[in-house]
């Protein structure tokens, strides 16, 4: 991931140009990792919200991050905390996912990712035993479930 994209991502302040979902995706872990120990900024969570067209209460709930601090850190212009940052990025991640899918599996230009996914995170999905791939972001392994979930739509194994 390239030094001006990782500091859309980090920091206190605004960002100033989108998220690049795909770069997050096919970044080196290490690179995220990275990302995360220099402190994700809060517009980034706010920036999720807009592009997956979910309520603000509702994915930070599900990431387990706290309006009023996520809005606190706004205006002091401060960091997330690592745990809330990690969870934040992996979220990035997975809509990167989504989008490598798209891309790799035919015509990308008329799908829309992030609105597809913002529909699949809220409904209760069998290869998740019942549960919405939404109630499972809080957790890194619950990341990695939705994740492995993600990864069955593409081949066909999802049920």
């Amino acid at each position: 991931m390239s030094s001006a994209a990782l500091e859309r991502m980090t920091g206190g302040g605004r960002m100033v140009a989108p998220l690049d979902y795909l770069k997050v995706y096919r970044a080196e872990p290490s690179d995220r990792i990275q990302i995360v120990k220099k402190g994700i900024s809060p517009w980034v969570a706010k920036s999720l919200v807009a592009d997956l067209a979910v309520e603000q209460a509702a994915l930070f709930v599900a990431l387990n991050l706290s309006t009023a601090t996520v809005n606190r850190k706004v205006t002091r212009k401060e960091p997330l905390a690592s745990d809330e940052g990690e969870r934040v990025v992996g979220v990035a991640k997975l809509v990167g996912q989504l989008q490598a899918i798209v891309e790799e599996s035919g015509d990308s230009a008329s799908f829309d990712a992030r609105a597809w996914i913002s529909t699949w995170l809220r409904e209760p999905l069998p290869a998740l035993g019942g549960s919405r791939p939404l109630d499972l972001l809080d957790t890194m392994e619950g990341q990695a479930l939705v994740s492995d979930a993600l990864a069955r739509v593409q081949s066909g194994a999802y049920a």
